[in-house]
């Protein structure tokens, strides 16, 4: 028989299952947002994010020219591409094209169209990341809470149910 202080009921069976129960919920709810998203959650492509972040990008970009005033061939040039929507002047092939247009890959011009594409490329890219992780988020923020609640608790239940079976030391 197991001896035990006066006022020592913190072993009780009770007590068992409302921690092991307690437990459980938080370790439901952590795993809302720790668990991968799945296919069905995820409904927007990663195609379709690039194509906005760089679509923002070219926007901001001609914004900045505009409000500056354009200077050059080359910032008149990526206005005149962005402000016609041409998809194909944005392709590898596009690009060359454009700067042979300037005066070759060479020139002042075309180094300046070069640098603004791969400037807006960088940005267009870093915007992508930070949307893609905050729509990444945003999908496990939206995920019903109550499921992984009660299913956590669930298992914490029965875990302190278990427990408690199992427990060998009986109070007399």
């Amino acid at each position: 028989m197991t001896v035990s202080a006066i006022g020592q009921n913190d072993n009780s069976r009770l007590h068992t299952i409302v921690r092991s129960t307690a437990v459980g919920a938080g370790i439901g709810l952590a795993s809302k947002y720790l668990l991968p998203i799945t296919n069905q959650e995820d409904k927007i492509s990663r195609k379709t994010m690039v194509n906005y972040c760089r679509k923002v990008t070219n926007k901001a970009k001609v914004a900045e020219f505009k409000k500056d005033g354009i200077k050059s061939n080359a910032q008149d040039l990526f206005v005149k591409i962005v402000e016609s929507n041409d998809k194909e002047a944005f392709s590898h092939s596009g690009r060359i094209t454009k700067i042979k247009a300037l005066g070759g890959p060479d020139s002042l011009a075309g180094k300046e169209f070069r640098d603004i594409m791969r400037n807006v490329d960088a940005t267009a890219s870093t915007l992508t990341r930070k949307f893609a992780r905050a729509y990444h988020i945003m999908l496990k923020d939206i995920r019903p809470t109550a499921p992984f609640i009660v299913a956590g608790a669930g298992l914490g239940f029965l875990a302190g149910f278990a427990h408690n079976v199992m427990k060998t030391d009986f109070n007399a």
